[in-house]
C-alpha cells in the first residue's frame, strides 16, 4: 500500500530504446480519431470556402460595374439624344452625365468613344452642330480587376454600347 504523498520512483532508462519508439508510434497509429473531422474541416472545407466567397464577391462587384456603366451609358445616350442646340459641347456634356450616373465607378478610368453623325470624337466636340435624324453612337469602357484567393489578379475590360437617334 503507498501512503499518500510519496512518489513512486520512476524505472530506469529502458537499454531498448526501439522497442519504446515502437511503443510510442503505436499508440499515436491506434489514438481515437474523433478529431479528424476538426482537422479535415480546417483544412480542407475552410479554404474551399474561402476560395468560393471571394470568387462570389469579386463576381458580385464585376457585374455591379457592368450594371453601374449600362445604365450610365444608357442614360448619357439619351441626354445626348436632346442635346440638340442645346449645349456648346455636347461630347463634354456627355460626358459629365455618364461620370455623374456612375458615382460607384472610378471617373478618371472610363473611357469615351462618340460618334456623331460618322464623325468619332473623344470627349470634346467643340461647335458641333447636332442634325434630327443622325445617329449618335456612345461606346464607354472600364477596366476591371478580379483578385480571386489562390488564384492571383485578372484584368478585364467592361464595354457599354448606346446607338440613339437625334431629336
Amino acid at each position: 500500500m503507498r501512503a499518500h504523498g510519496l512518489r513512486r520512483e520512476q524505472p530506469a532508462v529502458q537499454s531498448n530504446w526501439p522497442a519504446a519508439i515502437a511503443g510510442q508510434l503505436r499508440e499515436l497509429v491506434e489514438r481515437d480519431e474523433s478529431g479528424s473531422a476538426v482537422a479535415e474541416m480546417a483544412f480542407v472545407v475552410i479554404p474551399l470556402m474561402l476560395l468560393m466567397i471571394t470568387g462570389m464577391v469579386w463576381f458580385g462587384i464585376a457585374l455591379n460595374n457592368d450594371l453601374a456603366l449600362n445604365n450610365a451609358v444608357q442614360g448619357g445616350s439619351e441626354q445626348l439624344a436632346l442635346l440638340r442646340g442645346n449645349a456648346a459641347d455636347p461630347c463634354a456634356t456627355t460626358v459629365t452625365n455618364v461620370e455623374n450616373a456612375a458615382p460607384g465607378l472610378t471617373a478618371s478610368s472610363l473611357r469615351f468613344a462618340i460618334t456623331l453623325g460618322g464623325t468619332a470624337y473623344t470627349t470634346s466636340c467643340n461647335a458641333i452642330t447636332l442634325t434630327s435624324g443622325e445617329t449618335a453612337v456612345l461606346t464607354v469602357t472600364y477596366p476591371v480587376t478580379v483578385n480571386v484567393f489562390a488564384f492571383g489578379t485578372h484584368s478585364y475590360t467592361l464595354s457599354a454600347t448606346t446607338t440613339e437617334l437625334i431629336q
